[in-house]
């Protein structure tokens, strides 16, 4: 059993509007983060609190590029008539964990035992 028709393209959409918006959020970001370092000399104050914000920015940055990462490689999915099966175990991952995360790579099942995993390391 698998995803067909208006079901998949529904998905596709989403996928494709959560991929416009993680992509203009890192551009504002970029944009943001140019901006705040427009040459002037500031104090010490004025120093630490734009290393902290550059530094809070371009972790934004990186978590919204994994995310964008994830977002390609589910269209890439529909692409080739697999999305929605979960990567580990090969079932299908459940509609109403694919309305939650549409990206979703893992069944419920084997998320948990892959969070559990990584607990135990």
């Amino acid at each position: 059993m698998s995803l067909k028709g208006a079901k998949v393209e529904k998905f596709r959409q989403r996928l494709l509007a959560k991929r416009k918006e993680l992509l203009s959020g890192v551009r504002g970001a970029n944009v943001k983060n140019m901006e705040s370092t427009n040459g002037e000399i500031q104090d010490i104050a004025d120093q630490a609190s734009s290393a902290y914000t550059k530094e809070f920015l371009l972790s934004i940055g990186d978590a919204e590029r994994r995310m964008l990462k994830q977002v390609d490689d589910a269209l890439h999915k529909i692409g080739k008539e697999t999305y929605g099966l979960c990567e580990a175990c090969g079932e299908m991952i459940s509609e109403r964990r694919l309305e939650a995360l549409p990206f979703a790579r893992l069944c419920i099942a084997c998320q948990e035992e892959e969070e559990r995993a990584k607990a135990e390391k």
